[in-house]
């Protein structure tokens, strides 16, 4: 005879942490960590969905199942706008992920830099040392700063005190900042601790220091005896802009049903929170059309959506003939992360979006290089 399951649900530090009880026992669980995240200017609340295991003997059960679902309802109920993890291949579409996160590799030969900076070196440029725990405080307002616009990051609050994993878990790290005279920090590079490569996961700062730190990773490469550099920032990062001039090789990884996820867990309160980001994309490009009001449709509920001449307003469905856009949920995470193009989704089974608007949603949704610095995979 099956035993009794219960639900629990504990307050940590992060966030909450989600177990199923057998008679008691626990035998399955997850951790819901408490974010911050953007989506361009907006800021949502996300929940990054990790640590999800189920004790080896009660496997294949469909004990993992009920935590995920239980979790997505949980979620919903304490506020959570959407929600995020890094999962492997193939088990989450089931409860409404989808991948939605590439990740990058810039690759630089250090002999090729090494030499260039070498060369242009001229006058006085910031000192490079290693940075501090009282560091980590300037370190945290250059990132925030850095990546105030920038889709899938993680707003650090003040309760942030340094980087707790570098480029993979487990492994550690070391902060080189560029300062200038006074010893004020113009910006940093986060660096894995290893002596067998040389890999940077985060760089954010004055792009007039990139030049000192990328020479301080040099000679640090040429003193480790590794021939190239690995830089795992977006192609438009603006440290990786600067790194073109050095040659070098970008990778962009496109995951099938895992890496990063994302789904949508209420639909209204994020929008409300999109519609001044939404109003900025249809300013930027100077939108000029009629104003248009749609309805979106969702498994998970509607919201309507006026848009034009200069501002996005976002409100409760409402009676009456309207033009109405229909997707599922995980249709619209790619849509909200720039990973597909509205003509992509348009394409896919049981979406409907009206020709009409076509043109419209691709100026709400773009193309962008969404990306979750390594340090904060959770």
């Amino acid at each position: 005879m099956a035993g009794k399951l219960d639900m629990r649900v504990e307050e940590i530090s992060r966030g909450q942490r989600v177990e199923l009880l057998l008679d008691g026992e626990h035998v399955s669980g997850l951790t819901i960590n408490d974010l911050q995240m953007h989506i361009g200017r907006a800021v949502v609340h996300m929940g990054g969905i990790g640590g999800v295991h189920t004790d080896q003997r009660h496997r294949l059960q469909g004990y993992s199942r009920r935590v995920c679902e239980y979790s997505n309802r949980y979620m919903f109920e304490r506020g959570y706008d959407v929600s995020l993890l890094f999962g492997i291949t193939d088990f989450y579409p089931k409860f409404g992920f989808v991948s939605c996160l590439p990740s990058y590799k810039l690759t630089l030969t250090t002999r090729t830099v090494e030499r260039a900076l070498r060369q242009a070196a001229r006058g006085r440029t910031p000192k490079v040392r290693l940075g501090r725990p009282e560091d980590f405080p300037r370190v945290r307002a250059l990132y925030n700063q850095e990546y105030a616009c920038r889709t899938g990051s993680i707003f650090r609050t003040s309760r942030w005190k340094g980087f707790r994993m570098g480029s993979t878990w487990g492994s550690k790290t070391t902060t080189l900042v560029a300062t200038v005279p006074g010893g004020r920090i113009l910006a940093y590079a986060g660096v894995d601790d290893r002596e067998d490569a040389l890999t940077v996961f985060e760089v954010a700062g004055d792009p007039r220091a990139y030049g000192a730190l990328l020479r301080a990773l040099a000679r640090e490469a040429v003193a480790k005896r590794v021939e190239s550099m690995a830089f795992l920032l977006p192609p438009d990062d603006r440290f990786s802009l600067f790194s073109r001039r050095f040659g070098g090789t970008v990778t962009v990884n496109y995951p099938y049903t895992g890496g990063g996820m994302l789904r949508v867990i209420n639909l209204a309160t994020l929008f409300d929170k999109l519609s001044p980001e939404l109003t900025a994309r249809l300013q930027a490009v100077g939108f000029s059309g009629p104003r248009r009001t749609f309805l979106l449709r969702t498994d998970i509920g509607s919201v309507r959506v006026t848009a034009g001449p200069a501002v996005v307003r976002v409100g409760s469905p409402r009676r009456g003939k309207q033009a109405v856009v229909e997707m599922a949920q995980h249709w619209l995470s790619p849509l909200l992360f720039g990973f597909r193009t509205v003509a992509e989704v348009a394409s896919e089974p049981g979406v409907r979006i009206p020709q009409a608007l076509r043109g419209l949603l691709g100026v709400l949704f773009p193309l962008q290089w969404a990306h979750v610095s390594r340090a904060d995979y959770f």
